[in-house]
């Protein structure tokens, strides 16, 4: 509409449009009330919801216009509010997925949320409309929100909370000057911190004593690090999910048994064993400090989050390849190598073209079409200067592609894993399987502990203030027998 529309042609828009998305929206409930879509039907779909955002959109602009002028005239503005009947659902009224309401404030917390569904779009709108998230971090956080079983919605209600950017300021000005930055908040910044505190308890996060502070939902290290794929190669191939709890469990089985039976005949039991594999969050922690020049003269607090997700970076990569799991996460290269049937012994301490034909060879059907290697940068070289046979003049690593491939699987560096080839001790040097099969828990709740003055060893302060961070994550392996782990000892 042009800049000249008036308000009532404005208002007549947006009345059109949500009668527009609210007829959209029926049809897509229509469709999601199905139990399969044809690829017609599931076209259609896609258009619908392409459909529906443009026009929620286009509304939401006119809104934010008409708000706009309303505040430059004096007068009060318009809320945006969530329309009845305009919610869109991939699932429809089955309640198969989220639904969405783009029209919803997700910081309007004086508008209480009812219901699931309600508070996944809030959580789903806030993770939206965070601008410091990097786009990859995003989609996660997305998707364990909409995948997130928990029927008290704990993870939606803590995305909402600790994503409101008045949170986010009273953060900032209290990591500026811990003892008192709270005096400089607004009461829309206190109320922030006021919700913040509450949700925290009611999680059984405890800040603690010594006045510790829950991080911004943009400044967590664990979504952060999300996008970062290239510094842990676990997380960027395994299964990442988030959680409320300190404890997450999985559903895990070996098959449903399948069989032919005769013409009114009572069928067979084939009911699958089921395994509930818990994977436990375990404390990590790191520490920042910086000179007061430094933290006078810098916004530092916009950067913790970066430093944190750094250093919970290196503590991590290692624990998720090689971790005991006590007291850490237990590493995937620490739960195959426990099952015999997993490891493939080489017999040798001398690469192969072998090694990585029995290794594919020997990883079960069921696991091979979402399979990949893993191994060190060391081993990924030595093979390059092996040929794919004997008497061919091509390496049996194909670096035509990014990443690298080996018989058609991609090829993943680890620089936890082994690099070096001994006759004394065992080599873990090539691993293969389904990521899918090894699961990163990340509890939300990242909590920050300042200290206000450094002390020397004289006892006499350094001029320095310091952030203590601790969070807590979990990863083990489901299913150990969708990886082979290739062990070369003479």
């Amino acid at each position: 509409m042009g800049t000249n529309t008036t308000w009532h042609e404005r208002q007549m828009e947006i009345d059109r449009l949500g009668k527009k998305m609210a007829s959209i929206s029926a049809e897509m409930d229509r469709l999601g009330e199905l139990d399969e879509l044809d690829e017609g039907q599931q076209e259609r779909f896609a258009r619908l919801e392409r459909g529906f955002t443009r026009a929620a959109a286009e509304r939401l602009r006119l809104q934010d216009e008409i708000r706009s002028e309303a505040v430059n005239a004096g007068r009060p503005g318009s809320q945006l509010i969530a329309v009845p009947g305009t919610q869109y659902g991939y699932g429809g009224s089955s309640n198969r997925g989220p639904q969405v309401s783009r029209n919803l404030d997700p910081w309007d917390f004086e508008r209480p949320s009812e219901g699931r569904n309600e508070l996944r779009s809030r959580a789903l709108t806030a993770i939206e409309r965070c601008e410091r998230l990097p786009d990859a971090a995003r989609e996660v956080a997305a998707r364990n929100v909409e995948r997130d079983p928990d029927p008290d919605s704990r993870l939606a209600r803590y995305t909402a909370v600790a994503s409101d950017p008045d949170y986010f300021t009273a953060f900032a000005a209290w990591f500026r000057d811990p003892l008192s930055g709270q005096y400089e908040w607004t009461p829309q910044e206190r109320a922030a911190f006021i919700r913040v505190q509450s949700m925290t308890r009611a999680m059984g996060l405890g800040t603690g004593s010594a006045g510790g502070f829950l991080a911004p939902y943009e400044l967590d290290p664990s979504l952060i690090i999300s996008s970062a794929g290239s510094v842990d190669p676990m997380r960027d191939v395994c299964r990442v999910t988030q959680t409320a709890y300190n404890e997450k469990r999985f559903i895990t089985t070996a098959g449903v048994t399948a069989s032919w039976d005769a013409e009114a005949a009572e069928v067979s039991d084939d009911s699958p064993a089921l395994a509930q594999p818990p994977v436990v969050a375990f404390k990590g922690a790191a520490y920042v400090q910086a000179s007061y020049e430094l933290d006078e003269d810098t916004d530092i607090a916009r950067e913790v989050g970066a430093l944190f997700a750094d250093a919970k970076a290196q503590l991590e990569s290692n624990a998720f390849t090689l971790g005991s799991g006590v007291g850490q996460p237990k590493g995937v290269i620490t739960s195959v190598s426990a099952v015999g049937g997993s490891v493939i012994a080489t017999g040798t301490n001398v690469l192969a073209q072998a090694d990585l034909f029995n290794n594919q060879a020997a990883l079960p059907a069921r696991w091979r079409p979402r399979a990949r290697f893993m191994m060190n940068l060391s081993i990924l070289n030595g093979y390059r200067q092996l040929p794919q046979a004997t008497g061919l003049n091509y390496s049996i690593i194909n670096d035509s592609t990014t990443p690298p491939t080996a018989l058609g699987w991609q090829i993943r560096e680890n620089s936890a894993m082994d690099g070096t080839l001994g006759a004394s001790a065992a080599d873990y040097t090539v691993l293969s399987g389904d990521f899918n099969q090894y699961v990163i828990v990340d509890r939300v709740g990242t909590i920050v502990v300042p200290i206000p003055a450094v002390i020397g060893p004289n006892r006499r302060p350094t001029g320095e203030r310091g952030w203590y961070l601790h969070w807590r994550a979990g990863g083990d392996v489901l299913v150990a027998d969708a990886f082979r782990l290739t062990n070369h000892s003479a």
